[in-house]
């Protein structure tokens, strides 16, 4: 993003120390200027300072904001209020561009164009797409434990809190007041700070940690409307008294702040209070520009420069406040802070330097040490172009900024939407696997192997089968013999056979399946944690329903039998029992061979039963209509097995499907997100589209 740039650079001030008050940093010899990086903290085309003159017994920071024209800066011994103490004045160290002002030159304050309204139209589309970004954010869940789930999930409810609390309510009210929000370390002297800054005892301060429960934002009574509105900041009530809340934001009115400005003194941002720090987070996202406070013995914390990194990357403008300094380190101590601010591209941001003194009665920072700080926020609140300038600024770089975390939004929608493909796929297989184990059972004679074979072996060496395709009077008769023996009719045994056989096959692949799936389930971090332990064993009820699949399928054979029989005309005498018989033998034929054409193994496993079967029913039925009833069967029973192990199979599916993730939201967040980028190019608030 490019900084703004005045259409003349202004002048250098110079940097001047009061005789009464050497800082040790003036032992030495002023160093030339140097010119430096351009920066998003660049606010020289609008604040620029006034260099001192010699005479003036006032520490002049550089580039401070000048007295007014014809007026004489304050000295020491005309301020209310008595210092005890050190009193060296504070040093704001700015860098800047230009050459040199002579010293005795005073520099008026540069006013740059004034602002263009932008087109309604083109504010409104932004708006728009902000709208539907926020939804698209909203709609991405991340719900499968993935590495990049928890940190989306952040990411996302931080932007949908950013454009709630401050993009969309700045874009509707771009000239709305200004808002510096003061934030830093724990007992850095923000709450005093801001009563410093506004002449009263606004925003309460304490040796008790942490030091500000809640926030306080305090404006000019002018300027009460806007904050009460509760647009900005929606999620914080409103409140005229203090409170140890954090969901709420207290109120004050300052009249000697000057309208188009107000302060709002924030959590501590390493509060041993989690709630603390993410209030904190908060509220610096919805700042116009960002004044951080620290301390000579705090400014190389961690916690900080995280912070600064987010609101220079967020396109923030910032401003610090080095407070507390010892006068005899206060050269090191600003030249290290400025070192590390400019190996983190923040070189350009102005730092004020506030010496160690002795509060008033009041707790409040005298005047002559807060003077030049006070000062510059004064110029800003004054200036219309200079506040425009830079909540265009920040808004326009937080716009951009939106675009590289949405892309990482959608690349982590994406690894959801992967990773659940990837958990289905191996269920998949696992039953993929379990219907073709069950193909293979069907084809290679296996299930006649055993109890099977036995009772086909009775079935057909007793008579029992042509009997039933020849005369009721055989059927009778071998009824009455079972009822007076008790024992049960061999066709009905091998039915019984046939149908434990075929359960017995289900039941193993279904339970091999379950443990294939949980297995592979368990290896992925995502699946893992969806994982029950009922779901390594096939469904409790699975053997209840395979014997019902089983007696299903044994009735539709033989319907369908009782259809073909009736097409060929055999309804002779015992047709009904020539049904049964024949029913039989198709299912001993499914048990088979695909082509009912038995190969050397089914020979020597079914002992030529199965041939005797097959020419049976091609006596009966044809060739043709046999082979069909064949296929038939068999079609029907891998139909049946396929829904009784999808069912099966669901029991893992369903947990992904409840997610209900798919490459839809990826896809609406990196289509919204070019939206706002279109759209702020066409807006253009810094005056380009970069």
């Amino acid at each position: 993003m490019s900084p703004i740039q005045p259409p003349h650079p202004p002048p250098k001030s110079g940097l001047k120390a009061d005789s009464s008050h050497p800082d040790p940093a003036d032992d030495e010899p002023s160093p030339a200027p140097e010119p430096i990086a351009e920066s998003d903290q660049n606010l020289k085309g609008e604040l620029a300072a006034e260099a001192p003159n010699p005479d003036d017994h006032e520490s002049v920071t550089e580039n401070s904001p000048a007295p007014e024209s014809g007026q004489n800066a304050a000295t020491p011994g005309e301020d209310e209020t008595t210092i005890t103490g050190p009193t060296d004045p504070p040093v704001a160290v700015e860098p800047v561009t230009g050459e040199a002002a002579e010293p005795s030159a005073a520099v008026e304050p540069y006013v740059g164009e004034p602002v263009i309204a932008e087109p309604p139209a083109a504010v409104g589309r932004l708006a728009t797409a902000l709208s539907q970004l926020r939804a698209a954010i909203g709609g991405a869940p991340y719900p499968l434990v993935m590495p990049s789930a928890e940190e989306a999930r952040r990411v996302g409810a931080a932007l949908v809190a950013q454009l709630d609390d401050y993009l969309l309510p700045r874009l509707a009210r771009l000239d709305a007041p200004l808002l510096v929000v003061v934030g830093g370390s724990t007992g850095a002297g923000k709450s005093t700070l801001v009563n410093s800054l506004v002449r009263a005892p606004v925003s309460v301060a304490g040796v008790l940690r942490p030091t500000t429960r809640s926030p306080v934002l305090v404006s000019n009574p002018s300027d009460l409307p806007w904050f009460r509105q509760g647009q900005l900041l929606p999620g914080l009530v409103r409140t005229p008294e203090s409170s140890a809340d954090p969901r709420t934001l207290q109120i004050v009115s300052a009249p000697a702040l000057g309208s188009g400005l107000a302060f709002l003194d924030a959590p501590d941002i390493d509060s041993v209070v989690e709630g603390n720090r993410k209030l904190a987070a908060q509220l610096l996202a919805a700042a116009d520009l960002w004044l951080f406070v620290t301390t000579a013995a705090r400014y190389a914390d961690n916690v900080p420069w995280e912070l600064l990194t987010t609101a220079r990357l967020r396109g923030t403008v910032i401003a610090l406040v080095l407070d507390r300094v010892p006068g005899e380190a206060a050269g090191e101590v600003t030249a290290h802070l400025r070192e590390m601010l400019a190996a983190r591209n923040l070189g350009a941001a102005p730092l004020f330097v506030l010496p160690e003194t002795t509060l008033d009665g009041q707790g409040l920072i005298a005047e002559d040490v807060i003077g030049p700080l006070h000062d510059w926020f004064g110029q800003l609140a004054a200036s219309a172009t200079a506040r425009s300038a830079v909540v265009r600024q920040t808004l326009d770089g937080a716009l951009a900024a939106l675009g590289p975390a949405v892309a990482g939004l959608a690349d982590a929608a994406d690894e959801q939407a992967v990773a659940a493909r990837a958990l289905d796929e191996r269920v998949t297989v696992a039953y993929r696997t379990a219907r073709q184990t069950v193909v293979e059972g069907l084809r290679d004679g296996r299930l006649l192997r055993g109890e099977v074979l036995a009772r086909w072996q009775e079935f057909v060496g007793t008579g029992e089968f042509m009997r039933t395709l020849e005369n009721r009077v055989g059927l009778l008769r071998d009824r009455l013999v079972s009822a007076v023996t008790g024992r049960p009719l061999p066709g009905r045994n091998l039915q019984t056979a046939l149908e434990s056989q075929l359960v017995t096959l289900l039941r193993g692949v279904a339970t091999d399946a379950a443990e294939q799936a949980y297995s592979a389930w368990q290896a992925h971090p995502a699946g893992a944690a969806l994982l029950t332990p009922e779901l390594q064993r096939a469904s409790a009820d699975l053997p209840e329903r395979a014997d019902r699949l089983v007696r299903d399928w044994q009735q539709w054979v033989l319907g369908l039998v009782r259809e073909q029989s009736a097409e060929k005309r055999v309804v002779a005498r015992g047709a009904a029992y020539a049904v049964n018989g024949a029913g039989l033998a198709v299912m001993i034929a499914v048990f088979t061979s695909t082509a009912f054409i038995p190969t050397g193994l089914e020979v020597a496993v079914g002992a030529g039963t199965t041939v005797a079967a097959q020419k049976v029913l091609e006596a009966i039925f044809g060739d043709q209509a046999i082979r069909g009833l064949a296929n038939r069967a068999r079609e029907d029973l891998l139909f049946r097995v396929g829904e009784l192990l999808d069912a099966e199979a669901a029991r893992y599916t369903d947990r992904t499907s409840a997610i209900g993730l798919d490459l839809a939201p990826a896809a609406d967040l990196r289509r919204a997100a070019a939206d706002v980028e279109a759209a702020r190019a066409e807006l253009a608030l810094t005056g380009s589209a970069t």
